[in-house]
């Protein structure tokens, strides 16, 4: 099941993966949650944060392109609504991204998550 949530501060998961230089799993990891892509600004300040080694923005938006297009999946969207997850409209660059938009709003109406 997808898992979306918002947080100020860096997660301990994607500590781990800056300070192992691991910017493929990290990339996966933000779009697999439903984040917004992080700029090479954001990246390199997180970097700098944690002591980490040069960050590598090619690989980093690698990894988020995979797993965006798992998390984009359109069954997934109804299941976020139901769940009461956000979404960032992080599926809006692709061309039924209006699709997925709208079966997260129909998910969020729907009652199947009172059962």
């Amino acid at each position: 099941m997808l898992s979306i949530s918002l947080n100020a501060c860096t997660s301990l998961k994607e500590e781990n993966e800056i300070k192992a230089g691991n910017w493929f799993v990290l990339g996966k990891y933000d779009a697999s949650q439903g984040y917004i892509e992080k700029s090479k600004n954001k990246l390199k300040k997180m970097s700098d944060e944690n002591l980490s080694s040069e960050i590598n923005y090619g690989a980093y938006l690698a990894g988020y392109e995979e797993a965006l297009l798992i998390y984009c999946e359109p069954q997934n969207a109804y299941i976020l609504g139901v769940t009461g997850q956000p979404y960032h409209n992080i599926c809006d660059r692709y061309p039924r991204g209006w699709a997925f938009y709208e079966d997260w709003i129909n998910g969020r109406n729907s009652r199947a998550g009172s059962m």
